[in-house]
């Protein structure tokens, strides 16, 4: 028998048993970046309330590291671990009981993993059809990072003009954009940031006060800036390294929102310290909680890309780099060298 196989925009069919492959990234043990590799396999079929995407670009976020590293247990039984969390593409099936999708819409979507793939198997829940003229680079550089700044900014807290914000990681994906839109709202920007190229990139994104911390105190220099009255909130994607200090930079009651742990996580945290540091609070918020209501959903989305197609919200793109380039990838988004956020090519 004799096979022939036609390459075709990065995948192969079988002309005598029509099976579609593609490129993916598996994973094969948790752990480091390197255990990740590029290998080929079948284009998936959608099972009930799924959707298979063509991606035409990737993002790359936080959330890819902790499914990596083990951090986070992973969600599925898949026989290929295939991580990711983002992309942005065209429907190229849709499962049974999916009845607000159909094929060849374009849709971009946030899930737990499974996005590193030319052909992504998602949960149709977790898709937004995009009804905004966005640029493909854009959108999986902002999605999960912008519906993240939505959620934080609008419903964990209700920022509001007048009050005062601190954000760490200020030059980072989200952290760029929580600048551009708290300054929006009218609230005053504290961010942090580690290097003076990291520092002038927040400036340029909105903060009214940028503090880089590998040069001063980042809780005393907030204490400066506020004439000792302290933050109504802070949003930490930073953690341990960070940890105590973010609550010493809170008024009492302030709010605490832990949403990512860049430098790892914050272990045997004791509760008394909130009440100690002056009645705090303090939540540990996931995006997929926010994006649970269709409703609110596609209103966030639509809160987001029509901020970046008028130019209310700058987009900031670190590099682009191609599937086959995702280990490098991961090890400049973990050593915290990146500025905004890094586009996956397919």
């Amino acid at each position: 028998m004799i096979l022939i196989f036609i390459k075709c925009n990065a995948f192969f069919v079988n002309n005598l048993g029509g099976v579609m492959k593609q490129r993916v990234i598996e994973l094969t043990d948790f752990g480091v970046a390197e255990n990740m590799r590029p290998v080929e396999t079948d284009i998936p079929s959608p099972g009930p309330g799924q959707i298979v995407v063509k991606n035409i670009a990737i993002g790359l976020n936080y959330l890819d590291t902790y499914f990596r590293s083990g951090l986070y247990p992973w969600p599925n039984q898949e026989k290929i671990k295939i991580p990711g969390s983002e992309g942005v593409g065209h429907i190229h099936s849709v499962g049974q009981d999916v009845n607000f999708l159909k094929e060849g819409d374009k849709v971009s979507y946030v899930t737990p993993v499974g996005a590193y793939a030319e052909y992504a198997l998602i949960n149709a829940a977790h898709a937004v059809e995009l009804k905004v003229d966005v640029n493909d680079h854009d959108v999986v550089a902002s999605t999960l990072k912008g519906l993240t700044t939505h959620y934080l900014l609008h419903l964990t807290f209700k920022l509001e003009s007048g009050m005062t914000a601190l954000v760490h990681a200020a030059a980072g994906g989200v952290g760029q954009l929580m600048g551009q839109w708290g300054r929006e709202i009218g609230a005053t920007m504290i961010g942090t940031v580690g290097g003076p190229e990291k520092a002038e990139a927040a400036k340029k994104a909105g903060y009214h006060h940028v503090i880089d911390y590998n040069d001063k105190d980042f809780v005393a220099e907030v204490m400066s800036i506020t004439d000792n009255k302290k933050c109504d909130v802070v949003y930490d994607s930073v953690a341990k390294s960070v940890f105590p200090g973010s609550m010493d930079c809170l008024k009492p009651r302030g709010l605490w929102a832990l949403f990512g742990q860049a430098s790892g996580p914050i272990v045997d945290f004791n509760l008394a310290l909130l009440s100690a540091k002056g009645s705090l609070f303090v939540t540990r918020p996931t995006l997929f909680t926010y994006i649970a209501n269709r409703e609110e959903y596609n209103d966030a989305s639509y809160q987001l890309y029509s901020r970046i197609a008028d130019g209310r919200l700058n987009v900031a793109i670190h590099d682009k780099m191609p599937l086959e380039k995702i280990v490098e990838a991961h090890n400049l988004l973990e050593g915290r060298k990146t500025k905004g956020g890094i586009v996956i090519t397919l």
